[in-house]
């Protein structure tokens, strides 16, 4: 039982830290455009913005679950 909860803790944080390094991924290009840019790049990558961060969340949200398997996710 204890490794269970650990797999399934291992697995929550794993979950944590690929949602937060995509994020920082999506930040960090959206801090990059010059400040007189910035409307008009934002405007234009909102889709593309608000979609990986969307997908993102959905994938998080699953791995979170309590009934999540580590065991049925393939290894990156």
């Amino acid at each position: 039982m204890r490794n269970d909860v650990t797999t399934v803790s291992s697995a929550r944080a794993a979950a944590i830290s690929d949602l937060l390094a995509s994020l920082e991924v999506v930040l960090i290009s959206c801090q990059v455009v010059p400040d007189a840019d910035r409307e008009a790049s934002w405007n234009a990558d909102a889709e593309r913005i608000t979609g990986e961060v969307a997908r993102h969340l959905a994938t998080a949200r699953t791995r979170l679950s309590p009934s999540f398997d580590p065991s049925t996710t393939p290894r990156r």
